[in-house]
């Protein structure tokens, strides 16, 4: 087995190995392996942590769960939230606007995708996608944003789009709107000013920044998004991943450039090798190979 691959499967992270096992590796959640890391996953003080923070009192806890649990690779058969949904769909409201498409993406992954107000909220959100493949500032009042596109365009807002279209795309769900995000992201060769091709859009996504939120989107997660919607493997993608190659030491094994200051969970230490960003850099590599090897390649669905 590869070194790199039987550190991320090391039973100190049973969520990384579980997600390694499913994802990467596309075992069989029968496999007794598989069900072994499962039941830690499910046993896990991470988990514990997790879970906790639907019983407080605040939007944005809920709202990192779920992003945690599908981080995790569980769905909502795997863990007891259908009773916190309509909570936290109620809650979503101006004050979370920028977070919705991420949300969403988090749903779908936790097997959502069918309920009614997902459905409705994806129907109405990707129709905002521009002819040019980005999504407008959703703050009206501003003149300027960090992204300095045209027209307001929102680089952090866009990539939430990918990565949603991304867990669609895993679930075979295919949706026209698609082919404007990887337009976007060819050119802008992922993530550069077209009109200065060696200044970065946002300087801190061409880190690998993890965990995420609708702000802070690592590197890593972007190439995984285009990887499984069939683009990463295109010529306008090569700069980002000689970037994010940079970011690998000579074990193989790449770095966290920075995280939160206190992740809604546990992740490991910036500046050190990181199982979750090596996962997801391998799972971006993993789709990529399945494109080459087959060009209507959807999922692991």
């Amino acid at each position: 087995m590869n070194p790199v691959i039987d550190w991320l499967l090391d039973d100190e992270t049973p969520e990384v190995k579980y997600r390694t096992m499913t994802e990467l590796l596309g075992m069989s959640k029968d496999d007794p392996g598989v069900k072994k890391a499962y039941d830690k996953v499910l046993d896990s003080e991470s988990l514990r942590g997790v879970m906790d923070k639907f019983t407080l009192k605040n939007k944005w806890e809920h709202i990192n769960a779920y992003l945690a649990l599908a981080e995790f690779g569980l769905t909502r058969d795997d863990v007891p939230i259908d009773e916190y949904l309509e909570r936290s769909i109620r809650n979503m409201n101006m004050s979370t606007k920028c977070a919705k498409i991420l949300f969403l993406r988090n749903l779908v992954s936790l097997g959502y995708n069918e309920h009614p107000w997902v459905r409705e909220e994806i129907d109405l959100a990707f129709p905002t996608i521009r002819q040019d493949g980005s999504v407008r500032c959703l703050d009206k009042t501003k003149r300027t944003n960090d992204s300095k596109l045209k027209d307001m365009g929102c680089y952090r807002q866009t990539t939430t789009y990918l990565l949603l279209g991304a867990e669609l795309k895993k679930k075979g769900i295919v949706l026209p709107q698609f082919d404007l995000l990887k337009t976007f992201y060819r050119d802008h060769d992922v993530l550069f000013h077209p009109e200065s091709p060696g200044k970065i859009i946002i300087k801190e996504m061409a880190e690998t920044f993890y965990p995420i939120d609708h702000v802070h989107i690592g590197l890593q997660m972007i190439m995984y998004g285009l990887s499984i919607l069939g683009e990463a493997d295109h010529p306008a993608c090569s700069k980002a991943w000689a970037l994010l190659d940079s970011k690998k030491n000579s074990e193989g094994k790449y770095i966290l450039s920075e995280s939160f200051e206190e992740p809604y969970f546990n992740v490991g230490f910036a500046g050190q090798p990181n199982k979750w960003v090596t996962l997801y850099v391998l799972l971006a590599e993993r789709y990529r190979s399945l494109k080459q090897a087959d060009p209507e390649h959807l999922t692991t669905d």
